[in-house]
């Protein structure tokens, strides 16, 4: 167990995260850390209803989302529709909804997940999150060179030892949209090995019809601790987006 490499949501209450590796790369108290970070715990998410990246730039400072921003792409004179999916170039590579934001007016941040460097045209989502690290400005002490916009990582959600727990979300909205979600975690051997996992199904449908964009995903977690002093932790994902 590299306790300097870990951080616990254990003591985290409410919107009050303590510790984070986005400063340093280590386990490090939050007021000790000199870059500007903000932690969005899943108690906030869940009260602000914030489900994506979006959803959360809505709430916190020197950010915007596609709520409240769209980016500006011209090409041969006119202006495109970059949240729906400009097409960039000759490369194949399409803007998404998920980068249409900024941070601090520069740009699209950086994606990671656990600290490693993702694709940030996937979007993270609630239902398989525990927390979201914003890191503003450069840091080139997590990932090397990077967007000057900074960095958003997402914490996702893992399997808890000697814990069962149950989740169910649904909603719906008036334009006929419909997102169900389903988390569960199970202790298979007792403080030896245990799985989460995570099913999620949004249909969100629009006011210009038809248009609409449908997202399916898969998530699993497992913990296995075969030593006292040993845990293994390891996850994988299914996506599928159809728009």
């Amino acid at each position: 167990m590299l306790s300097p490499f870990t951080v616990s949501n254990d003591r985290d209450q409410g919107y009050f995260a303590e510790n984070t590796l986005a400063g340093s790369r280590l386990n490090t108290n939050l007021a000790d850390v000199a870059a500007s970070i903000t932690v969005v715990t899943k108690q906030q998410m869940e009260d602000t209803a914030s489900v994506d990246i979006n959803d959360v730039f809505k709430f916190e400072a020197n950010t915007e989302g596609s709520g409240t921003y769209t980016p500006l792409i011209t090409d041969r004179g006119t202006a495109k529709d970059a949240v729906a999916g400009y097409t960039l170039g000759n490369d194949g590579g399409t803007t998404t909804n998920a980068q249409s934001n900024r941070v601090r007016g520069l740009g699209v941040p950086d994606a990671a997940m656990n600290y490693y460097p993702t694709n940030n045209r996937i979007p993270f989502d609630a239902y398989n999150t525990q927390s979201v690290e914003i890191s503003r400005g450069p840091n080139s002490l997590l990932f090397g060179l990077g967007s000057p916009a900074g960095i958003v990582n997402q914490s996702t959600a893992q399997a808890v030892l000697n814990r069962d727990t149950n989740n169910v979300q649904v909603r719906t909205d008036h334009k006929g949209s419909f997102r169900g979600s389903l988390a569960f975690n199970r202790s298979i051997i007792d403080n030896k090995l245990a799985l989460y996992m995570g099913f999620l199904y949004n249909d969100q449908r629009f006011e210009r019809k038809p248009a609409s964009d449908l997202t399916k995903r898969q998530f699993a977690a497992i913990t296995f601790k075969p030593f006292p002093k040993t845990v293994l932790p390891a996850f994988a994902e299914g996506y599928e987006n159809k728009a």
